[in-house]
């Protein structure tokens, strides 16, 4: 059946299931070691670290997208908790993308903060004034802080790194190119704003599906269109992602044949993404709130 055949939220589903293959690949050529891909031998060349924690990264942005995958099939109210998810599947795919292309010294650092935020999740205090909690599993944190978590002490260094998602994405484009770093730019657009919305309970971010028919028909059927349509939107910016990191890692090592595929299934994606609705049949109205029975 030809891609245009089917409702533009299905069409995406299986572009995304495409995506998940090239990134088994990725995945397994890191953790695993060489394979043979169209005849071209990929072998990883990425340092230790930088391997290490960019797969770690990546598997999780893997799995977000599993979910998302799964929840393609709701519309109405329940799409909202898309978006958080959507928000960690961009993060993650940005994080690992700017994490191997990074040096290994960079890359280490983000390793180390591991340990130091498990340890410092049971050394913190919580809250403001008389409402305030604070919980110890160390007598005395702050020489555990300076003996073992050197680089964590001072002031402002208690985060893996001090870059914003828009610096980090500029570094990406600067170190793995402007094919990654564009994709992960476009997913940042899509995704970024609305979800910190929702994520944060704003007004904003509540009311946003209530309103989600204002440009249709006000009635229950044209509200839970409007949703697939966001969801559609949802899925094409963590496709942007997964795209951003594919073309980091194949970039950066230089491996063309999975590479130029990577350029294949973007190009389909723009194609899908750019096309007028009307190109599409209508998604099915027997949809539902929660996952279907």
């Amino acid at each position: 059946m030809d891609i245009e055949e089917l409702p533009l939220i299905d069409a995406l589903r299986g572009l995304a299931m495409l995506q998940q293959e090239f990134l088994q690949l990725a995945l397994y050529v890191a953790s695993q070691g060489p394979v043979t891909f169209e005849d071209e031998r990929l072998v990883c060349s990425l340092g230790d670290s930088q391997r290490r924690i960019s797969t770690l990264l990546a598997m999780g942005a893997g799995q977000s997208l599993e979910t998302l995958l799964r929840m393609a099939k709701l519309s109405g109210i329940a799409v909202r908790d898309a978006y958080p998810v959507a928000r960690s599947a961009f993060e993650s795919f940005l994080n690992a993308s700017y994490l191997l292309a990074e040096s290994d010294e960079v890359a280490s650092r983000a390793l180390r903060y591991i340990d130091y935020a498990a340890w410092k999740h049971f050394n913190r205090k919580r809250g403001s004034g008389e409402f305030s909690l604070e919980i110890r599993s160390d007598a005395n944190p702050q020489a555990t802080l300076t003996e073992r978590f050197p680089e964590f002490s001072g002031k402002g260094e208690g985060k893996w790194t001090n870059l914003d998602v828009p610096s980090r994405i500029r570094m990406v484009g600067e170190l793995a190119g402007h094919r990654a770093a564009s994709r992960l730019l476009s997913a940042d657009f899509l995704i970024y704003s609305l979800s910190s919305e929702i994520i944060h309970g704003s007004p904003f971010g509540a009311s946003y599906f209530f309103s989600a028919h204002q440009s249709g028909e006000q009635i229950t059927d044209g509200f839970r269109a409007a949703t697939v349509c966001q969801l559609e939107e949802i899925l094409i910016g963590v496709l942007h992602a997964g795209c951003g990191y594919l073309a980091a890692y194949f970039g950066v090592q230089d491996m063309q044949a999975p590479l130029k595929a990577e350029e294949k299934l973007f190009n389909r994606l723009l194609d899908l993404s750019t096309k007028p609705s009307d190109a599409f049949p209508a998604a099915p109205q027997n949809i539902t709130d929660i996952e279907g029975e």
